[in-house]
C-alpha cells in the first residue's frame, strides 16, 4: 500500500484582513487569495492532485499546477478522479473506513468554514484515529461527493444500531461493515467462532446453535474480502 502523507489539523492565525474567521471567501481579495493559496499547499502535502486541489479551492489551474511543482519537484499526476463506488464496495474495511470519514465530516463541517478546511480537518482527524488508512485524501473526498450527490445513504445495522454507509440502491444492506467483518468467522446469533478448517472455505453453519450464517447475514456482501 503507498505510504500516506500525514496532515495536521488547521491551527487558526490572524488573516491579513485581521477577522477571527475563515477567509477564503473574504471580500478583502488580497486575504481571500492568501487564504485560498495556504490551503492549496496544505492539499498538496496531504497528496491531493491538482485537479483535486482547483476544486476545493477555487483557485486558477495554472496556479495550482505552478504551486504543485514548486513543492513536490515535479507535475501533478495525470488520471480521472474517482467516478465510481465499486472500489469501496470491494472490502468492507474500505466501508468502514468511509462510514467513519462521513461520520467526522458531520462533527467537524461548520457554515463559516470553507470546503477545503473542512476537508482538511477531517483527514487529519481521520489520519489520528486509525492505525492504517485505508483512504487517501482523494478517496476520502469522494465519499463526501457520493453522500451528497444521494449515490449513498446513511442506514442503522440491525445488529449493531450503529450508522453506516450503503449504496441507495441496495435496500437489502442491513449489517454495517464492523458487524460483517466481526461476524466473518462468528455466528450472528450467539457470537461463537466458528470451527476452524485447516483447508478450504470457513465453516458458514453454527456447531453451537446450528444456525446458518448466511441466512443470519442476508445483508452479508458474499464477494467481499
Amino acid at each position: 500500500m503507498k505510504s500516506m502523507n500525514y496532515v495536521t489539523p488547521f491551527v487558526l492565525c490572524t488573516p491579513p484582513c485581521g477577522s477571527d474567521k475563515d477567509c477564503a471567501r473574504c471580500e478583502i481579495k488580497p486575504c481571500a487569495d492568501a487564504t485560498r493559496i495556504h490551503d492549496a499547499v496544505r492539499l498538496i502535502q496531504a497528496g491531493a492532485r491538482a485537479t483535486l486541489v482547483c476544486q476545493l479551492t477555487d483557485l486558477p489551474k495554472k496556479l495550482v499546477k505552478r504551486i504543485y511543482i514548486m513543492l513536490q519537484g515535479h507535475p501533478s499526476p495525470r488520471g480521472q478522479m474517482p467516478f465510481t463506488d465499486a472500489w469501496y464496495l470491494e472490502n468492507d474495511l474500505r466501508m468502514l473506513h468511509a462510514t467513519l470519514v462521513w461520520q467526522l465530516h458531520n462533527r467537524i463541517a461548520r457554515k463559516n468554514r470553507s470546503e477545503a478546511r473542512i476537508v482538511l480537518d477531517v483527514y487529519a482527524v481521520y489520519q489520528c484515529i486509525v492505525d492504517k488508512p485505508q483512504l487517501d485524501l482523494t478517496r476520502a473526498v469522494f465519499v463526501l461527493s457520493l453522500m451528497a450527490m444521494d449515490l449513498w445513504q446513511q442506514r442503522h445495522c440491525q445488529y449493531c444500531g450503529n450508522a453506516f454507509l450503503a449504496p441507495a440502491d441496495e435496500k437489502h444492506d442491513i449489517a454495517c461493515p464492523g458487524c460483517r467483518l466481526y461476524h466473518r468467522y462468528r455466528c450472528y446469533r450467539c457470537g461463537n467462532a466458528f470451527d476452524a478448517h485447516a483447508m478450504g472455505r470457513p465453516r458458514t453453519v453454527c456447531s453451537h446453535c446450528m444456525d446458518s450464517k448466511v441466512s443470519n447475514a442476508n445483508s452479508s456482501k458474499r464477494g467481499r474480502r
